[in-house]
């Protein structure tokens, strides 16, 4: 196994908003190693979508702790959480949330322009994620005009764009029909392989584990390693 890029030592997390304890996630343990694909599955409801917000600084966890190349991530704070999310996090939601007033490439320089790069080196950086990821001929296209296995394509590059430590998926084939899905499943382990980038992929299509290097399953409130 390969530098562990990211730990969480364990995690707890309960929801009072109704004046009811609710207890989602308990003593939940991770380690991923750079270049890993891991993937949690998990019964709807039972909180997937919550750890992974959690493991992604989107959420505060009660108790344990979430590390990044060895740097506590909720102890962090204002500016600094913002310049941890915008350089060293990937996100990718079941919905693209793609701007539809702007192009594929320029849905992509985004986060570059937020990292304070220059016109051109967003272009240039937006350009090589999106030919990366089968949509070269597309830079130009707005997210109407594309399919919507081309438009998580475009989300896929918008997350890689900044080299992000670890990219956290969130059900990123939950509204594609399984063919669709199984080509994003394909290009997430292609990338995962050949730019050694982390991801960290949420999703009920228990199938996505015949691309991961390891599947995990969340029950009662813990995980759990699936064997083989």
């Amino acid at each position: 196994m390969g530098q562990v890029v990211l730990e969480a030592s364990g995690v707890g997390r309960v929801y009072r908003g109704t004046g009811v304890a609710i207890e989602v996630l308990r003593d939940v343990d991770l380690s991923v190693a750079e270049g890993q694909v891991v993937c949690i599955t998990g019964a709807s409801g039972v909180g997937k979508s919550t750890l992974l917000h959690v493991l992604g600084s989107l959420d505060r966890p009660d108790s344990g702790t979430v590390k990044i190349h060895g740097r506590d991530i909720h102890a962090l704070e204002g500016k600094a959480l913002d310049e941890l999310r915008c350089r060293t996090i990937g996100f990718v939601f079941q919905f693209h949330f793609l701007l539809p007033e702007f192009t594929a490439l320029e849905n992509v320089m985004m986060p570059q322009l937020v990292a304070k790069r220059t016109n051109g080196d967003a272009a240039k950086a937006a350009t090589r994620w999106l030919e990366r990821v089968g949509l070269g001929e597309r830079l130009r296209h707005r997210p109407g005009e594309l399919s919507g296995g081309e438009q998580q394509r475009v989300a896929i590059a918008r997350a890689l764009v900044n080299n992000p430590v670890v990219v956290f998926a969130d059900e990123p084939t939950g509204n594609l029909d399984d063919e669709t899905g199984e080509a994003i499943h394909r290009l997430l382990r292609d990338l995962a392989s050949s730019e050694q980038r982390t991801f960290v992929v949420v999703t009920h299509k228990r199938q996505f584990g015949a691309h991961a290097d390891r599947m995990l399953v969340l029950v009662d409130k813990r995980l759990s390693e699936v064997e083989g």
